[in-house]
């Protein structure tokens, strides 16, 4: 069991689930901790007291969402070992179909900070390492890209899968 989980009904599980709400509608920096606060009938003191911070609290969320992906993508590739291009462009979509399915693509369309550690990116970088040196300067940003705009509702996911085929071909 992961030692963050909360017990159920408690301050800090309230103060999860309406953070996990709010990261997933609005930028970081649109998030406002005293109104999280407010809506999870806290003080701002008691998100200070579990999380120490707005980052910390982000960063909890973010890592949570992000292994989520990061566990399904991997397996996709996994299905494609003896072929490094195909394992990327499986996970890759994977990991939409996995953020839509999650509602995490505007959690995961941005980097608030250098101190963020972009889990999934790190996962993209270390697979496409068999095909295309530097591939992901673009990948990266494209994957970003692609997940604000599901977000925004200027594309859909299928959408969205095609263009990174696309990318990777």
């Amino acid at each position: 069991m992961k030692e963050w989980i909360p017990i159920p009904g408690s301050t800090k599980e309230q103060l999860i689930t309406i953070a996990i709400e709010e990261f997933k509608r609005k930028k970081y920096k649109e998030v406002n901790i005293s109104q999280l606060a407010k809506e999870a009938n806290a003080t701002t003191g008691a998100i200070y007291h579990h999380f120490e911070s707005k980052m910390k609290l982000y960063l909890l969320i973010r890592n949570e969402m992000e292994q989520r992906i990061i566990d399904r993508m991997e397996g996709a590739a996994a299905l494609f070992e003896d072929n490094p291009n195909q394992a990327l462009i499986a996970a890759v979509k994977v990991g939409i179909d996995a953020c839509v399915k999650l509602d995490c693509c505007k959690l995961l369309s941005e980097l608030p900070s250098d101190k963020v550690i972009d889990g999934i990116g790190e996962f993209l970088i270390e697979l496409n390492k068999k095909t295309i040196p530097g591939l992901e300067y673009i990948l990266l940003p494209s994957w970003r890209s692609l997940l604000n705009a599901i977000h925004e509702g200027n594309i859909d996911q299928e959408n969205a899968k095609q263009l990174i085929t696309r990318i990777l071909n």
